[in-house]
């Protein structure tokens, strides 16, 4: 008699298989639900009130890499506002330039004026961080990292919070640099915060992205009519450095001032 062959066991492996390659209806559905909704982004884009003709913005948008651009956000998402918790011994200096965080800066002229400041200031605190790089070394690390923090806070997040949304409402100045600019700050703080702490001290990421600050500034600035802003960079440099940076003034004769005078932030700004 011919043996028959084992088909049952056949049918029963590739039965298996089968069910193996087949997803069961719950991890379906889970796979269903794990699935993030993507967005139509010219919806995102219509719905956030940007015209379809916005070219001039949309290009000087892609010239920053698209990496950094997520960084901005999730750290400034991370930092959750633009001045973090800097401590007593900063206060006295978040006092002088930020006393009036939500208060802006209404006169035009003086918000150009005070933008000149912070490009001074962000030069101030990159030199420092270059100076470290030899004289704080690891893993010690013998220096007071606040004074970084301290000084991005207190003389360039607070005082570009105050003026830059006024260039836009006075001049038409692009209302998305803009915000690319606060975000760009924001992480900025994000990083020097984190050598305060000494989580993770890095000379060259804050410098870098002080200088990405510098630049966003710089082409909002050609942005604008030549004429305005000549105004707003002889206002700031009428100012007099003979005075003491803690003394009473305009933000802008402060900032320039305390640049000047290679001020600590704290107690004097």
């Amino acid at each position: 008699v011919r043996p028959q062959r084992p088909r049952t066991v056949m049918q029963s492996t590739m039965s298996s298989v089968a069910s193996l390659a087949r997803p069961s209806a719950a991890t379906a559905h889970r796979s269903r639900v794990a699935r993030p909704h993507r967005r139509n982004p010219r919806a995102l884009e219509r719905r956030a009130g940007r015209s379809e003709g916005d070219e001039a913005s949309s290009s000087r948008s892609s010239d920053v890499p698209n990496w950094k651009r997520a960084l901005a956000s999730s750290l400034a998402a991370a930092v959750a506002v633009p001045l973090v918790n800097l401590g007593p011994a900063a206060m006295p200096a978040a006092a002088i330039y930020n006393k009036d965080l939500d208060v802006p800066i209404n006169d035009p002229e003086q918000a150009l004026a005070v933008v000149f400041g912070v490009k001074d200031s962000i030069k101030n605190v990159q030199d420092q961080l270059v100076d470290w790089k030899d004289t704080c070394p690891a893993p010690t690390f013998p220096c007071d990292l606040s004074q970084a923090l301290n000084k991005t806070s207190t003389r360039v997040s607070g005082p570009l919070a105050r003026s830059l949304p006024t260039l836009s409402d006075a001049y038409g100045a692009d209302p998305y640099a803009v915000q690319d600019i606060i975000q760009s700050v924001s992480t900025s703080e994000a990083m020097l915060k984190a050598n305060n702490a000494r989580v993770k001290v890095d000379f060259d990421g804050p410098a870098e992205y002080l200088a990405l600050v510098d630049t966003s500034i710089t082409n909002l600035l050609n942005d604008l009519s030549p004429d305005v802003v000549e105004a707003g960079r002889k206002r700031y440099d009428s100012c007099d450095l003979s005075v003491p940076p803690e003394a009473n003034g305009d933000l802008e004769c402060r900032l320039a001032r305390a640049v000047f005078a290679g001020a600590r932030s704290g107690g004097i700004g």
